[in-house]
């Protein structure tokens, strides 16, 4: 969790915080496929961000009367809007089990995505509308043991998510918006882990512990690694990061250009 902390909090990419975030719930939490909450819904309108290791099964969010009752965010709307209890919970224990089941949103969520049960992670005071996210899975409902690490992962989770909204807010000030340009002027643009493995290099850090703070084996770094190589014509470390400063995917160097001790030669 501190791992991913750090590397939510370092990122400058606000489009890579949610998938980063999501990756991490919907593996510690067993979920099949996440809903993404972060503008205000109406039953006839507000989009709907649904993110999955897999393509969902059946007639998929594309159907307007699946986002309808996404939407409408049965039962977590009447809980979360009505009061300041903001523990984490799944729809089956704030209504009961028997009542979700039989509700017909339960149905045409589990005809749209093949899933039964939904777990509610709300972030306190992000407005006057309720925002978080929605944990889809097929098997047994949600344990007391995921209640527990919902709510420690909470305040993480409110950090991140206003972590992202400054990122949104200052993007074209800070230069974010001129780096994805230059990337995408790259013959062969970079991918978002591509990215993310080219800031930690810049930071110095070895191939292993970059591994650990993506949660990827130093072999995976190294594929990485020789791919941001090749994309930047670069022979090793040092000079990919010169490279990528002087293309305007990194930071320029303020007074002189790193030097071992900041993108050395811990490994190529």
């Amino acid at each position: 969790m501190l791992d991913l902390a750090v590397e939510v909090m370092s990122t400058e990419a606000p489009e890579f915080v949610w998938p980063l975030l999501t990756e991490e719930l919907l593996t510690a939490l067993d979920g099949e496929l996440i809903v993404v909450k972060d503008v205000p819904w109406t039953r006839e309108q507000g989009s709907v961000v649904i993110r999955s290791p897999r393509p969902a099964p059946g007639v998929g969010v594309g159907d307007d009367s699946v986002q309808a009752y996404i939407r409408s965010g049965y039962p977590f709307i009447e809980r979360y809007g009505a009061s300041a209890d903001w523990a984490p919970q799944s729809a089956a224990r704030v209504v009961g089990a028997r009542t979700w089941q039989n509700s017909p949103t339960a149905d045409a969520l589990h005809q749209a995505f093949g899933t039964r049960h939904v777990f509610g992670l709300p972030l306190p005071g992000q407005g006057p509308h309720v925002s978080g996210f929605l944990v889809h899975r097929s098997g047994g409902d949600f344990s007391r043991h995921d209640e527990r690490y919902a709510a420690r992962v909470q305040p993480l989770l409110k950090a991140a998510t206003a972590h992202r909204s400054l990122l949104m807010s200052l993007r074209e000030s800070s230069g974010s918006y001129r780096r994805r340009q230059a990337n995408q002027a790259l013959a062969t643009p970079l991918t978002p882990r591509e990215t993310n493995v080219l800031h930690l290099l810049a930071t110095g850090l070895t191939a292993e512990v970059i591994g650990r703070r993506l949660g990827i084996s130093p072999r995976t770094v190294h594929k990485h690694l020789n791919a941001l190589y090749r994309k930047l014509g670069a022979a090793d470390r040092l000079s990919a990061v010169l490279r990528a400063q002087d293309a305007g995917l990194l930071p320029g160097p303020s007074g002189a250009h790193p030097g071992p001790g900041s993108a050395g030669s811990h490994t190529r």
